[in-house]
């Protein structure tokens, strides 16, 4: 802060030193005191004046600009009494014992949420792992059941119930899956390896996991030029993939659905190469009103609200992760004729290392 700020901020002072000085001056000429005399009187006043001013802004100029400089730059404001002293003014004083204590208590809830919201982390971890259990044996009974219904009549209404009872057990284990990412997003550096992968061998595994998802909603897979390498987390990508194939098949036209995977390399050999992984579905695609929007927590637009059972969780959970993973990820759609997501990987690898 500037002398000439400080000085503005204490008009009030100064209108009273002149008004002191103005009044002095004129009771002394009254008086019958020479002039000179007068002026005299009144410009020791200023001259006070101004050297009580100077005085108290060199005794407060430090603490004011590092209380200005830590209010800018320090990372986090609540620890701007860290890096500061405790003046020796009285304002100061009680302007820094306010922060402090400000400050304390805003740290010690920071840190309560900080640790309330990790128990309830691992609590859907462990949640989630104790909840596959059940639906794994769910699975076989399930299957075991119609490895004994007799051959008979009512054998293939049985078989179209158990095939629907082991579509609704599947979305069940999907929807605990993303549960399970969805709590792990904010600490991906915990369970977290980058190396060097195959794009058909990612989305080929991908596709495997839905498999029967696909084939419910009758989506025939197409893949076009993924021999390419990326760098990512395998098991973080599969899951990625899985949500956008999840997608598609969740607003799939009824007869000739597809969903294509298409890779291609862009700038080769340049300073910024990158590789674009494409996932495009011949869908009911998005009204262009919505597509900003894509990708927003909840957010589930026209479609999701004609009775799809969308949760708005998957295309944010994909955004999310991809931000942790410096994968840059976009949404292209013309409605009524498809939709798709493009994932935009780094070639170099230090990339990783710096995001």
């Amino acid at each position: 802060m500037s002398y000439w700020s400080y000085l503005k901020s204490s008009y009030l002072n100064v209108f009273i030193v002149a008004a002191t000085a103005m009044l002095c001056c004129f009771m002394l000429v009254v008086a019958g005191t020479g002039l000179a005399i007068a002026l005299l009187v009144a410009a020791l006043i200023v001259f006070a004046g101004i050297l009580e001013s100077v005085t108290s802004y060199l005794q407060r100029r430090s603490f004011y600009r590092d209380l200005s400089a830590g209010a800018a730059d320090v990372e986090h404001p609540l620890w701007i009494t860290e890096m500061i002293y405790r003046p020796d003014f009285i304002e100061g004083e009680i302007v820094y014992d306010a922060l402090r204590a400000i400050s304390k208590a805003a740290n010690d809830d920071v840190a309560e949420y900080r640790r309330q919201t990790t128990d309830y982390r691992e609590y859907v971890e462990t949640w989630v792992h104790e909840a596959k259990s059940p639906l794994a044996a769910a699975h076989l009974t399930l299957e075991n059941l119609v490895d004994a219904v007799p051959a008979d009549d009512d054998a293939e209404a049985v078989l179209r119930k158990a095939d629907a009872l082991e579509e609704e057990l599947d979305r069940v284990e999907g929807y605990i899956e993303q549960a399970l990412f969805f709590a792990r997003s904010e600490t991906l550096d915990r369970d977290y390896l980058i190396r060097s992968y195959s794009l058909k061998a990612l989305v080929t595994a991908a596709i495997k996991a839905n498999a029967r998802a696909m084939i419910a909603a009758r989506v025939a897979p197409m893949r076009k030029d993924l021999d390419i390498e990326v760098f990512t987390d395998e098991k973080w990508m599969e899951f990625i993939l899985g949500q956008l194939i999840q997608n598609s098949v969740k607003y799939a036209r009824p007869e000739g659905a597809v969903i294509e995977f298409s890779g291609r390399v862009l700038q080769s050999g340049q300073a910024d190469e990158r590789i674009e992984l494409t996932v495009r579905d011949n869908g009911c695609g998005v009204p262009e009103a919505d597509l900003p929007r894509v990708f927003d927590r909840g957010f589930t637009g026209e479609n999701g609200r004609g009775g799809k059972r969308s949760t708005g969780i998957g295309l944010y959970l994909v955004s999310r992760l991809c931000e942790k993973m410096g994968i840059s990820v976009r949404a292209d759609s013309t409605e009524g004729e498809g939709f798709a997501i493009t994932l935009v990987f780094p070639a170099n690898k230090m990339h990783y290392f710096e995001h």
